[in-house]
């Protein structure tokens, strides 16, 4: 079994809640179960969701490295990738769980982005489904079903069944919830055709959804229809808790058919039920009493219904459940209208309108779907105070007075209640521009500093300067720029430096290395910090060699185009800085130090076309190993290899770089100083 499909399990696993509930382990052993590549991907993900559970400081490359030793690791692999995009996508989980959802976007999507570049075309579709479902917890609809219609489409180019459900099913909630009913149902409707005789559990649950839809329109069954085929299925005994589930449905029934005692009989024994669970969930108890709340409306018994929808409405929002809020505010509202209060009427409705227009699509739909609701609300007020004011004649033998009464105060209401839902309507567009301009000042900001540093900054309105022991720092300067300026128009020059600088941004990007900065035709960056498993001293010359590689291939294409071509010296150094930022204004992440002195110094006493590195970064990388045959480097298994040794190519290892030493080279500032040229080897498949 490919470890693709086995990690299907525990993906669907995990967002059911079924690791979330697994009981603790003793860490050593979820340790040996994450390291074991052999054991199914859905063990080894269940393990490290426990870990994350037990660490809060545990991060995704944290745990790579227990498979793959940062040191000598080939972190563009495609084995490097697919362990990191599974660690990844349990930290996104993770937060997840705990309602961290910035960082959750943030580990899902590098999650989804790296199945992308391996073409891990299941693992990317369970990703954006994860995604999808992260939208829902915050209300946001629309993009759910972005996000769940990306994995429709990865689940139907493999032919995916199970997957193309799940995301079809996702969908249909996510337009059921924004108020496309008719695109809701048809969603359901093919999700009913693909297990129909085949998962009879998924078939009762889409039946379920679609006796809502009852009638809806002239290809929707109806709620008869639904109902039966349901029951068929508990008879025989295809359903796991078939007849609890079937009493839920059977409930819904009876509240539509306006049977209200039956279904309040079985959704308060529905409630019961969820109360007493081992592991009593917020949302389901929630939702159970809005349920609740509506038979108790439906038999015109509004202080049992106003009483049930408060608590709910309590445990919404104390866990931040956006949905539940909205399935409690409903029969709240219409409960306060039975008993009389007005005002606690309006101020309940106007929160529901509030609530379901952040969840429409677009401004227009959500004042369209506003302005609806306050029809369809004074409607609905228009015809209580009649009723009201009928029973009133009846009792008081007063009827003319009070209809007149009556009608006075549901003008008054309306009009106030309508002039309230423009302002709400004003105060929610003014928030959506404020929401916006932040999100887009985050943006910017983590465009300037490293993640960690920018959330301290925002934290504590300042980020402290730290120390770190070893950081490796690499300097490139362009030889003959100036030459080149004067042949070039500004323009052209600019939009010449910044490809370059483009590329190498990329370059450092896919290694974990921190950009510094550029200095006129000087790029500086650093491996090793902010997060100082971030990145490696092989990894920064790697990515030096890569560099003077794009350089070479650049200028080829100029001399050949007849236009004037940088060429390019580096020098790496490592040691420890100090990095911080420092001002008010302008700022920006720096590093300080010798260490930075003389990698600048690496850099000037370098060769055009060659990587100059000090001593102090040749005793990092000098046995630097090839990752051969599921071997990630001598520390991961077998005995010491020495890389000056290794011939063949039957050998498991291979040295990463071959070094010409330069002796004692002056260095400005410096003295003489040992020098290293390093390339990367390469051998034949």
């Amino acid at each position: 079994m490919s470890t693709i499909h086995r990690f299907i399990p525990v993906a669907l696993a995990i967002f059911c809640g079924f690791a979330g509930s697994a009981q603790p382990s003793n860490t050593d052993s979820l340790w040996r179960l994450w390291a074991d590549t052999s054991l199914a991907a859905e063990d080894r993900s269940e393990a490290l969701f426990e870990l994350f559970g037990i660490d809060t400081n545990l991060t995704a490359a944290a745990a790579v490295s227990r498979i793959m030793p940062i040191r000598g690791a080939d972190t563009l692999s495609r084995a490097y990738i697919l362990q990191f995009g599974i660690a990844r996508y349990v930290e996104g989980v993770d937060h997840g769980e705990h309602a961290r959802y910035t960082q959750a976007f943030s580990a899902l999507r590098q999650a989804s982005g790296g199945f992308k570049r391996i073409n891990a075309l299941l693992l990317e579709s369970i990703t954006n489904r994860a995604i999808g479902q992260l939208f829902v917890h915050l209300g946001q609809f629309n993009s759910a079903a972005n996000y769940q219609t990306q994995a429709l489409k990865g689940a139907e180019a493999l032919g995916d069944t199970t997957n193309i459900f799940l995301a079809l099913s996702n969908i249909a909630y996510a337009y059921g919830q924004m108020g496309d009913y008719l695109r809701s149902e048809q969603a359901y409707r093919r999700c009913l055709e693909l297990v129909a005789g085949r998962d009879a559990e998924r078939e009762f649950a889409t039946l379920s959804r679609l006796h809502y839809f009852g009638g809806a329109s002239p290809t929707a069954l109806s709620a008869d229809a639904c109902l039966q085929r349901a029951k068929a299925l508990v008879a025989r005994g295809e359903v796991f808790n078939g007849k609890e589930k079937l009493a839920r449905l059977e409930a819904s029934h009876f509240l539509n058919a306006g049977e209200c005692d039956s279904a309040l009989v079985r959704f308060e024994q529905e409630l019961a039920r969820r109360r007493s669970a081992l592991r009593p969930d917020p949302g389901w108890i929630s939702y159970s009493l809005s349920m609740v709340a509506a038979a108790h409306l439906c038999a015109h018994r509004y202080k049992q219904a106003v009483r049930c929808a408060k608590e709910g409405l309590s445990i919404a929002r104390e866990h931040g459940l956006v949905k539940e809020t909205m399935d409690n505010l409903k029969p709240l509202a219409k409960g306060y209208e039975g008993l009389g209060e007005d005002r606690n009427a309006l101020r309940t409705w106007k929160q529901y309108y509030a609530r379901k227009d952040s969840a429409d699509a677009t401004s227009s739909a959500a004042n369209l779907s506003g302005s609806l609701l306050a029809a369809d609300f004074a409607k609905q007020q228009f015809a209580d105070s009649l009723n009201m004011a009928r029973d009133r004649e009846l009792e008081r033998r007063t009827a003319e007075a009070n209809i007149q009464r009556e009608r006075t105060q549901r003008n008054i209401f309306l009009f106030s209640g309508m002039g309230l839902l423009v302002f709400g309507v004003v105060v929610f567009r003014q928030r959506r521009r404020i929401q916006k301009a932040l999100h887009r000042s985050d943006e910017l900001l983590l465009n300037i500093l490293p993640e960690e540093v920018a959330e301290e900054l925002k934290a504590k309105g300042h980020a402290d300067a730290k120390h770190f022991d070893q950081v490796t720092i690499l300097f490139t300067d362009f030889k003959g720029f100036t030459e080149a300026s004067e042949k070039l128009s500004p323009q052209e020059l600019v939009e010449e430096l910044n490809t370059c600088f483009k590329a190498f941004d990329g370059i450092i990007t896919a290694r974990g290395i921190e950009k510094i900065k550029t200095i006129g035709d000087a790029y500086m960056c650093a491996g090793g910090l902010p997060v100082p498993a971030s990145s490696t001293p092989a990894g920064v010359v790697q990515a030096a060699l890569e560099m003077q590689a794009f350089m070479i291939a650049r200028k080829k294409e100029r001399d050949a185009q007849g236009k004037p071509a940088f060429e390019m010296r580096v020098g790496i150094h490592s040691g420890p800085v100090v990095a911080g930022i420092v001002g008010v204004k302008k700022f920006q992440y720096d590093i300080w130090g010798d260490t930075v002195n003389t990698a600048s110094r690496m850099e000037g006493s370098g060769e055009v076309g060659q990587v100059n590195i000090s001593e102090a970064t040749y005793a990092l990388v000098k046995d630097t190993i090839l990752a051969e045959a599921g071997v990630a480097s001598p520390e991961a298994s077998g005995p010491r290899v020495d890389p000056n040794h290794v011939e063949g190519n039957d050998q498991r290892m291979r040295p990463a770089f071959t070094f010409t030493p330069r002796g004692k080279v002056q260095a400005k500032g410096k003295g003489e100083m040992e020098m290293y040229f390093v390339v990367g080897r390469t051998y034949p498949g």
